[in-house]
């Protein structure tokens, strides 16, 4: 099972990146997690870019989605909502059924005690309007980041890692469901 993993920060030491790189680690022999790490170097979106003009990084991005099996998002709340360059990857999708009807994890990790709940919640109403299936029972929030991830950003806190195999596997069935309706 192939799973991408798309971190909506771009900033060096990035807890979102880790919760995915934990994530990775954590995951089963089943699933292989990918993450993409090439968000920042989408294009702004521009609606009046005909399909044959698509930048080569946006065509990359929703051919590494296609791949996939399922998705997990992990964003960080910035002003309480989504980082601009995750919404903007987000923005040429719109237009692609790469992410229908497609498995998708949503998380977030933040220092406030919160867990980035806000940028969590904006990015599941973006994902239901462009018809994604949101596998509800893999969301994870994770507040307080800075304690359960050491300085090197490995993962520490032993309930965050029980949370990880709770949400793989709600992810993990939301896509044998997905391919047996398929089939």
């Amino acid at each position: 099972m192939e799973i991408l993993a798309i971190p909506g920060s771009v900033r060096s030491g990035s807890y979102n990146m880790a919760l995915l790189e934990a994530m990775s680690k954590t995951s089963t022999n089943n699933i292989n997690i990918t993450v993409f790490d090439k968000t920042k170097h989408i294009p702004v979106f521009d609606p009046d870019i005909e399909d044959e003009d698509i930048p080569e990084a946006v065509n990359y991005f929703i051919a590494k989605i296609r791949e996939s099996d399922g998705v997990i998002i992990s964003t960080p709340e910035y002003a309480h909502g989504l980082p601009g360059v995750l919404k903007n990857a987000l923005d040429w999708l719109v237009a692609s059924d790469a992410l229908v009807l497609k498995p998708v994890v949503v998380t977030s990790v933040s220092t406030s005690g919160l867990g980035g709940v806000r940028a969590h919640n904006a990015l599941v109403l973006i994902l239901t309007a462009m018809n994604v299936n949101v596998v509800v029972e893999g969301a994870m929030n994770v507040p307080y980041a800075q304690r359960k991830f050491d300085e090197n950003l490995i993962l520490i806190d032993s309930l965050t890692t029980k949370a990880i195999q709770v949400s793989l596997l709600a992810l993990e069935q939301a896509v044998k469901n997905a391919q047996a309706k398929n089939t």
